[in-house]
């Protein structure tokens, strides 16, 4: 057995005395797992010094921590590797940018604008075109014939 195998069993050894108080079952599926995790991040990154498996060890966490999780959790736990570099700022959220769903409506809303807007002027229309007064209708005066007078 190598020394990065002796690592890796002393962080097991440790993971199952903080599991003692976990169901059997339990206990055993979270050494599984971790192992299986651990043998992967190895073959990854091809880790073979004693100084690669520390950190991966490390990565993992402390083995009371794993177990208190798993605890405390109704699935095992979902060990993730730590980035080994500062991970940049968040960028914020990009504008709102108006989707076609957005222009669709605007556009469907200027038609109706529209439509609103030419109903009223025909009704306004008609309805005064309705109602205007009439010119009057002038009856022809009738005109008496005056007769010459005949004078004394």
């Amino acid at each position: 057995m190598t020394q990065t195998d002796e690592l890796v069993t002393a962080y097991l050894a440790r993971v199952e005395r903080a599991a003692g108080r976990l169901p059997a079952g339990r206990r055993e599926e979270l050494l599984g797992d971790l192992r299986e995790h651990i043998e992967i991040a190895r073959a990854e990154s091809g880790a073979e010094s004693e100084a690669e498996v520390r950190t991966i060890l490390e990565r993992l966490g402390d083995p009371e921590s794993i177990v208190a999780a798993a605890d405390t959790q109704t699935d095992l736990p979902r060990v993730t590797a730590a980035t080994p570099y500062p991970t940049a700022p968040a960028v914020p959220p990009a504008p709102h940018r108006p989707t076609s769903r957005t222009a669709l409506w605007v556009v469907l809303g200027v038609v109706a604008a529209i439509v609103m807007i030419l109903f009223c002027v025909g009704a306004f229309t008609l309805a005064r075109s309705d109602t205007a007064p009439t010119e009057p209708e002038i009856a022809p005066i009738q005109t008496a014939e005056v007769q010459p007078s005949v004078g004394p």
